[in-house]
């Protein structure tokens, strides 16, 4: 879900099933992708080997940890040199090609090698970069941490990724450029009248799939005529969407509207993580190993365009329309598909031409019980038991196997849009649509869009969805004022009445409405939900005391509050690497020094979060205190570094923005004034709306800023990629395992 701006307490998961899922990544020949599940078992406590830092955009060198017992040399030190990094069970040595070996004792370890060769000419400048799209928001290279992060991508084999993923959390927790601050936990905040809530790391409630007692109370919302009652779902909470474009759309409140408003290939019912089950696409497939996935279509589907009441037909073209367009616009979510999908490559098919390439064999698929090839469409849609209509079939061509790809396309950043809808409402392209389906052969060629659709945030498409977007989902967007809310109707025009049918009894879900109230004011938001006016709120962590248990006058409805365990959710305070002071490690490790976490978790977010030491959360691979540094509060050793630096903080004025609205964060904001500002840096804390913080970050101009993290899919490249990726590009990257030092050193030098 990406950019977590606020504290969505709806929720309800146990960590166990991140840790499983985090696991599962092994890519099988034959019978296609396979999922392995392997699980992480204690770890001795071990002296860490040297680690250095030879190159670092910007930075002086790492600190090195106490070397381990070494042996002799074999050679004379010449050139760059690789990084040693011991892990739990592996020495991770990373290093570009013909970098010198230092001499290290492998204590019987496996050695896992990694070489590269940096690719200069396509490799952006950290100043052009965009963060989340082309680099981490810190905006912070390490060349050999980016070496790390692509191969723990691309890695099939699980000790390798273990490995490589335990090197990377070491890495984050050693140069921090992000300060580490916690990993929420998991925090239901609602009225006792509602029913059926439940939680999902990476997308959130649907509307409809919840109910209420049909006694909840009638209370007026003293607006529009709008009250919330039994039919009517209110959301007290602040901030705003980014925008209504899904393709541009990276935070969780945008995601948790189009979650509700827009429909994706695949998705999870309800709190299921494991098994992905068909949306849009009512049946999948792909080749032997995993680089061609093919999609059919669901038939009947339209879109509803309630600004001008007029519906669309969703076809094949639609969705490979959809996963273009992202790539082409190059906007926040886009590096999911550019990494990952090779767009012009992609293509629509006929039923017809995708039943003659099936008759070909080498088409597998895997769903429910069935796992084995398919060599007929109606074997592949008796295998999902599908048996309605269909429109059209969609080859997605992937640059490499990888495994999350389709928890990737259940995302709502995905969400289908119909491509006459941009031909209809964007004035350039009006009377156009056709000229361009036959432009790119209805899909075949679907780079001849690019003469009609172009790139960036002043695009037209971009522009028209940004205000104005178009629902295939249950609900769609009736109306909306920035700043005070959003009004959500179900949608009389989605596809699976069925399900409501089968909920309710009707061809409407119990909630016909959803509001949003936008309220910045903490205090404001808490009497809301009190009042009742609210079945749920962004209640501060620090103030859920104050409203658990509450009664509602002359009832017997309550304020519940509930617990369930860690979220993969966590957040932290970005630094600006590219900028003085905080180009210099010991500078960054002094502040990390410098966050009294223990009062934090106390006093700001009451208990409701625990430490976080690098960037891969409990749960996940790779994520291992026990080899990386506690930064325990210790002042005096912030000014041991402060000094050891040679920066005198008093040159330098540090802003620290959070987003307006989210009261923790500015607690934490003003701690860390005070804390810093006794280091001898001047220190402004200052609040920015949501969409002017994103802007403003985006392409480098602040110094600090507090923000979160929600998983996009659950894998730990999904955490390193985003926040630890500076965006080095490779002409060499190679992986492998040895035992002996000469073995090693012959890798690299060859």
């Amino acid at each position: 879900m990406a950019l977590e701006d606020r504290r969505l307490l709806i929720a309800g998961a146990v960590v166990v099933v991140i840790v499983i899922l985090a696991a599962i990544y092994l890519m099988g020949g034959g019978g296609g992708a396979q999922e392995t599940t392997t699980t992480q078992t204690p770890v001795e406590t071990t002296t860490p080997a040297a680690t250095t830092t030879p190159t670092e955009t910007g930075t002086q060198t790492a600190t090195q940890t106490q070397p381990a017992q070494t042996t002799p040399s074999e050679t004379t030190p010449t050139g760059p040199q690789a990084m040693v990094i011991e892990t739990s069970k592996a020495f991770v040595v990373v290093g570009p090609v013909g970098a010198y070996v230092p001499d290290f004792d492998p204590k019987g370890k496996p050695i896992i090698a990694v070489k590269f060769e940096v690719d200069e000419a396509n490799t952006k400048p950290v100043e052009e970069s965009v963060s989340f799209v082309d680099i981490n928001p810190a905006f912070y290279r390490n060349e050999y941490a980016d070496a790390l992060i692509i191969v723990g991508r691309k890695s099939a084999d699980p000790f390798i990724r273990e490995a490589v993923y335990e090197a990377v959390y070491k890495l984050s927790n050693e140069e921090v450029p992000i300060l580490w601050l916690g990993q929420y936990k998991v925090v239901f905040v609602y009225w006792s009248w509602v029913q059926g809530l439940y939680y999902h790391p990476t997308l959130d409630i649907r509307f409809d799939l919840i109910s209420e007692d049909p006694n909840a109370p009638v209370v007026d919302l003293g607006f529009g005529g709008y009250s919330n009652g039994p039919n009517t779902w209110v959301d007290v909470t602040f901030g705003w969407p980014d925008t209504f474009d899904p393709a541009a759309d990276y935070e969780t409140f945008g995601w948790h509207i189009w979650h509700n408003i827009g429909q994706t290939l695949v998705t999870f019912w309800k709190d299921e993580t494991t098994e992905l089950m068909p949306e849009l696409a009512v049946a999948w497939a792909h080749n032997e190993d995993s680089t061609e996935w093919y999609f059919v279509i669901r038939g009947g589907v339209k879109a509803f365009d309630n600004w001008n009441n007029k519906t669309y037909d969703i076809t094949a073209v639609d969705v490979l329309f959809t996963i273009w367009r992202i790539a082409r616009l190059g906007l926040d979510p886009s590096w999911m598909i550019t990494e990952f999908v090779d767009v012009n490559n992609s293509q629509v098919l006929s039923e017809n031409e995708f039943n003659q390439l099936l008759s070909q064999g080498g088409i597998y698929a895997s769903y429910g019980s069935f796992n084995g090839e398919v060599k007929s469409l109606d074997e592949l849609l008796q295998a999902f038991g599908y048996s309605g209509d269909t429109a059209g079939v969609v080859k997605i061509k992937l640059y490499y196997p990888y495994a999350p790809i389709l928890s990737i396309f259940a995302d709502p950043f995905t969400s289908v849009i119909p491509m006459k809808y941009i031909f209809d409402n964007v004035e350039e392209l009006q009377g156009k649509y056709e000229e361009a389906l036959q432009a790119s052969d209805f899909g075949k060629n679907p780079a001849a869009w690019e003469a009609y659709i172009g790139s960036g945030e002043n695009e037209p498409s971009h522009i028209l969805l940004h205000q104005k977007p178009i629902a295939t989902g249950p609900y769609y967007v009736k109306d909306y004022k920035e700043g005070s809310y959003i009004i959500l109707e179900y949608n009389p025009y989605y596809w699976n009445k069925q399900l409501w049918q089968d909920l309710y009894g009707q061809d409407k879900p119990q909630h016909e409405v959803v509001i949003f109230l936008i309220n910045d004011d903490a205090v404001s938001r808490i009497e809301t939900m009190k009042s009742g006016q609210a079945d749920t709120g962004a209640i501060p962590l620090d103030r859920l005391e104050d409203i658990k248990g509450y009664t509602m006058e002359g009832t017997n409805f309550q304020i519940i509050v509930e617990e369930k365990g860690l979220s993969p959710t966590i957040v932290f305070i970005v630094l600006n690497a590219m900028k003085e002071p905080f180009n210099n490690t010991k500078v960054r490790q002094a502040l990390m020094y410098a966050i009294p976490f223990d009062q934090i978790k106390t006093s700001v977010y009451a208990g409701y979060i625990e430490r976080l030491n690098g960037v891969l959360p409990a749960g996940f691979l790779g994520h291992n205190d026990d080899i990386v540094t506690q930064y325990e509060f210790n002042i005096v050793k912030a000014r041991e570094l402060i000094k050891e630096s040679g920066i005198n903080p008093s040159d330098y004025t540090i802003k620290i923005w959070y987003n307006k609205g989210n009261s923790q964060r500015e607690k934490v904001a003003n701690m860390l004034k005070t804390i810093w500002g006794n280091l001898g840096f001047n220190v402004v804390v200052e609040p920015l709306e949501w969409p002017t913080l994103l802007s403003r970050t985006e392409k480098g101009d602040f110094d600090v800023w507090i923000v979160g993290w929600a998983p996009d899919y659950i894998d730990p490249d999904n955490y390193a990629g985003p926040l630890f990726y500076g965006g080095t590009k490779f002409t060499v990257l190679q992986v492998d395992q040895f035992q002996s030092l000469s073995e090693l050193r012959t890798f690299f030098s060859g």
